[in-house]
């Protein structure tokens, strides 16, 4: 019986992808080209959502290997990443929905301490009864090491949780751990006909 509904928050909460994002905010071809491979594909990206770089320490290490040139494009991109944060009405409404049917809602995301910035900007996220994100405890989905943490943190049976997620990889990773779990491809009438068909 599931009890608990838990939210990836990137493309599922918020409703932006990666690539629309680093296109509003650069100018040409070389700066994206700059930010989705020297910055958002870094070893240092995935270190700030583990909780081992913060920011000054990732622009330091990234800036050492870009032409000067992006210095400040690399520093401005991963200072404001997420700060603004479009609406997502139709999820916000499932969620609010979720919660007043009774279901525990929480938040399982890697991301990394600018979280606690940018989240106030999020309406979903005031629903959460819990919230697990990466940068605190070490662990990153799909690691195994992350849903245990995850189940540990709030004292929850797997069996109990249904998880979504953009990446099929997490949701696999979290079937293995015990969890429901739907791939959410952006349509939320679709997403809200899958919940009600597990739950």
């Amino acid at each position: 019986m599931v009890k608990n509904i838990v939210f990836d928050m990137g493309n599922v909460l918020t409703g932006y992808t990666m690539a629309e994002y680093i296109c509003r905010h650069t100018n040409t071809d070389s700066e994206r080209k700059i930010i989705k491979n020297e910055v958002c594909g870094s070893i240092e990206w995935i270190q700030m959502d583990r909780g081992i770089l913060t920011d000054e320490e990732a622009i330091a290490s990234i800036c050492k290997r870009v032409p000067e040139v992006y210095h400040s494009l690399v520093e401005q991109f991963i200072r404001e990443f997420r700060m603004e944060q479009e609406s997502n009405p139709p999820m916000e409404n499932l969620v609010r929905k979720l919660c007043e049917a009774g279901y525990d809602l929480y938040l399982l995301s890697n991301t990394s301490w600018r979280f606690h910035k940018f989240s106030k900007n999020i309406l979903s996220i005031s629903y959460m009864k819990g919230i697990w994100i990466s940068c605190e405890h070490g662990y990153l989905k799909p690691e195994k090491e992350a849903y245990f943490c995850f189940f540990e943190k709030f004292g929850l049976k797997p069996e109990e949780c249904l998880f979504i997620d953009d990446s099929a990889a997490n949701i696999e990773a979290a079937m293995r751990c015990g969890m429901q779990g739907i791939v959410y491809h952006g349509d939320v009438e679709e997403l809200e006909n899958e919940i009600s068909e597990k739950i």
